[in-house]
């Protein structure tokens, strides 16, 4: 371990999903890029909306490539609502793995799925032990009324291949949506790069940051 890493305290970084490829669409540079400092990532997918085998594959597969951990919750789609139900599920994995930062879906998101996550997420942090952010809406989604506003940036430029991988890896999305889907995904990339003055960079919104 070089110095650097030394002296970097290690952390527990949690990031929820509704489905698989939800993380990697919206930070997979960033996983890859805290994995890398050593830190212990792990990636909780909810539910398994189609094609359930091969989908928890994949989602095996791209942790795999960003250097996380990978858990499925396996709640039935149909019961995917913002209820008591689900709030402890989320408890439950964030008392068993002791995070000190969370990152969760937008809370505006236009998928149904992901505001679940979101709401259930912010009810499962209420005690304010971490620090919990919103990663930007999935691609593809669809237009929401609601502006996502950028107060976070890491800058990913040297785990752009990474966070490729990781899409590439979800063969059926891949396959469902196309090489724009990809596309789409790197120019955001590239997007909030430029904002920054970096080649490449993820954005999120900040609930709230606690220093630790």
């Amino acid at each position: 371990m070089n110095n650097a890493l030394r002296n970097t305290v290690m952390k527990r970084i949690l990031v929820f999903g509704a489905h698989p490829d939800d993380a990697e669409v919206g930070m997979g540079g960033t996983i890859a890029k805290y994995a890398r400092q050593g830190h212990t990532v792990r990636i909780v997918t909810c539910t398994l909306p189609d094609k359930s085998e091969a989908r928890l594959q994949e989602a095996d597969a791209a942790a795999a490539i960003l250097g996380a951990q990978h858990q499925c919750l396996r709640i039935n789609p149909e019961e995917m609502r913002f209820d008591r139900k689900m709030t402890t599920a989320l408890d439950e994995i964030i008392s068993e793995f002791d995070p000190q930062i969370i990152f969760t879906h937008w809370i505006h998101d236009s998928h149904n799925d992901h505001q679940v996550v979101s709401n259930a997420t912010i009810a499962a942090t209420r005690k304010n032990t971490c620090s919990v952010y919103m990663y930007e809406q999935t691609i593809p989604g669809g237009i929401t009324p609601f502006s996502f506003r950028a107060q976070k940036y890491i800058d990913i430029s040297d785990f752009i291949e990474e966070k490729t991988r990781s899409l590439e890896a979800h063969i059926s999305q891949k396959s469902k949506y196309g090489e724009w889907w990809l596309y789409g995904v790197k120019g955001r990339a590239q997007y909030r790069g430029f904002q920054i003055q970096k080649k490449y960079a993820e954005a999120f919104e900040v609930i709230k940051d606690i220093e630790c």
